[in-house]
C-alpha cells in the first residue's frame, strides 16, 4: 500500500510541475516588451568635406560626389538581435519610420517584440542594391560584400598587363574584381539588457558607414578621342565582417568603377584635361604594398581597347591621402593617340546623346 501511495505521489508531482512553468519563446506577445530603437544616422567627412573644387567634369553640373552623398540618406534600416553568448540570430525587423533630431541627424524608429534578457543589437540600411549581406545567422560571420564582375569582363580588363611592373596574365587571372560598394551604415549596440518588468526599451545608438570613400585623378592628353574609361584597382579589402566591423584582407581584391573626363583648374599649363572619379571601396589593407595598382581601360572612337597600369603605392602614401582620400596621380599622364576616326563631338563619347525621335504612325494589332 506504501508503495502505492509513494508512486502515486510522485505522479502527481510530475503532472503539477509541468502545469506550474513552461518554456517561453522568444517572441511572446503576451509578455513581450516593445523596443524603440533610434539610430543616429551621420556622414562621411571625407564624402562631403573634402570635395577638390578646383575640379569640374564635362558635360555635368552635378558633383562627383554627390552621388556619394545620396548614399547616406537610407530609407530603411534593418535590426538584428543576437544572443551574446552564442552569437546566434534570435530575432529581427525591419524599421523605416524616419525623423530628424536637434542636431539635423536622420533618426529611425521602430519597434520589437522581444523577451526580456541580455542582447547584442546590430543595425544596418537595407537599400543598397550593389552591397549585399549574407551569413545573418551569426553575428561573427555576417558579411558584407558585392559581386564579382562576370568572367567576360574580367578577361577584357586584364588581359595586355605586362608593363609597369605588372603581374603576369596567369596571376592576374587570380584577380577577383568586384563592383565598388554603395555606403553601408551600421551600428553596433552590444549588451542591452531587457528587464522582466519592462514595458519600453529605448536603445539610442549611431551608425558609421564600413565603406571608404577615394577621389582619384589622372591627367590626360587626346581626351577627344577617348570614347569610355574604367578603373580597376587592386590590392583592396573585398568585404567587412560587419558584426565586429573588420575588414577582410585575406585574399585581396580588385574594385571596378567607372571614369570621367574632367578639368582640374588648379593644373599648371594649357592643358587642364583630366580623368576624374570618387569611388567607394571597403578600404585599403593595412601594410601593402606592390599590389596597389590602377588600370585605366580606355575605349578609343575606333572601339580599341587601351590599357594604362600605374603603381599606387606611393600616391596612398602622400599626404593628401591621409588628410583627405585625395589619390592624385601627378607623375603619371595618359596619352590617347589619334585612332584616325572622327571624333565623337562634344565630350568624347563620355556624354551619350540621343538623336530626336522620328514620329511614325500605324495599327498595332492585339
Amino acid at each position: 500500500m506504501n508503495k502505492i501511495m509513494r508512486t502515486l505521489l510522485l505522479a502527481t508531482l510530475v503532472i503539477l510541475s509541468a502545469a506550474g512553468c513552461h518554456r517561453r519563446p522568444l517572441e511572446d506577445p503576451s509578455s513581450a516588451v516593445r523596443i524603440r530603437i533610434k539610430v543616429n544616422v551621420k556622414t562621411v567627412t571625407n564624402v562631403n568635406a573634402n570635395i577638390r573644387t578646383s575640379v569640374s567634369v564635362y558635360g555635368s553640373t552635378e558633383s562627383l560626389w554627390a552621388p556619394k552623398v545620396k548614399q547616406l540618406d537610407p530609407g530603411t534600416m534593418r535590426v538584428l538581435v543576437y544572443d551574446p553568448t552564442s552569437e546566434k540570430l534570435l530575432a529581427q525587423s525591419f524599421i523605416s519610420e524616419a525623423g530628424y533630431d536637434e542636431e539635423g541627424n536622420k533618426v529611425f524608429n521602430g519597434t520589437l517584440g522581444i523577451s526580456h534578457g541580455d542582447y547584442n543589437f546590430l543595425v544596418y540600411n537595407f537599400d543598397t542594391p550593389t552591397t549585399q549581406v549574407s551569413f545573418e545567422n551569426n553575428e561573427e560571420s555576417i558579411l558584407a560584400y558585392t559581386d564579382e564582375i562576370s568572367d567576360e569582363l574580367k578577361t577584357k580588363y586584364t588581359k595586355n598587363k605586362d608593363k609597369d611592373g605588372t603581374k603576369s596574365d596567369d596571376e592576374e587571372e587570380d584577380i577577383s574584381i568586384r563592383y565598388e560598394p554603395e555606403h553601408l551604415l551600421v551600428a553596433n549596440e552590444k549588451g542591452v539588457r531587457i528587464s522582466p518588468h519592462d514595458t519600453l526599451v529605448v536603445v539610442r545608438t549611431e551608425a558609421f558607414t564600413v565603406v571608404d570613400t577615394y577621389y582619384l585623378q589622372v591627367r590626360i592628353v587626346g581626351r577627344q578621342y577617348a570614347s569610355s574609361a574604367t578603373a580597376v584597382i587592386s590590392g583592396l579589402s573585398p568585404s567587412n565582417r560587419i558584426g565586429f566591423n573588420e575588414r577582410t584582407v585575406d585574399p585581396s581584391a580588385a574594385v571596378i568603377f567607372d571614369m570621367f573626363q574632367g578639368r582640374d583648374a588648379s593644373l599648371a599649363g594649357e592643358n587642364k584635361d583630366v580623368l576624374c572619379a570618387v569611388f567607394n571601396t571597403f578600404g585599403k589593407i593595412p601594410d601593402v604594398s606592390s599590389d596597389l595598382l590602377v588600370t585605366f581601360n580606355i575605349v578609343d572612337t575606333a572601339g580599341n581597347l587601351l590599357q594604362y597600369p600605374v603603381n599606387l603605392d606611393k600616391v596612398f602614401d602622400s599626404e593628401l591621402c591621409h588628410l583627405y582620400h585625395w589619390l592624385i596621380i601627378d607623375d603619371y599622364i595618359i596619352e590617347v593617340p589619334d585612332p584616325g576616326t572622327k571624333p565623337t563631338p562634344g565630350n568624347g563619347g563620355f556624354q551619350p546623346q540621343v538623336d530626336d525621335w522620328e514620329e511614325e504612325q500605324g495599327t498595332m494589332i492585339l
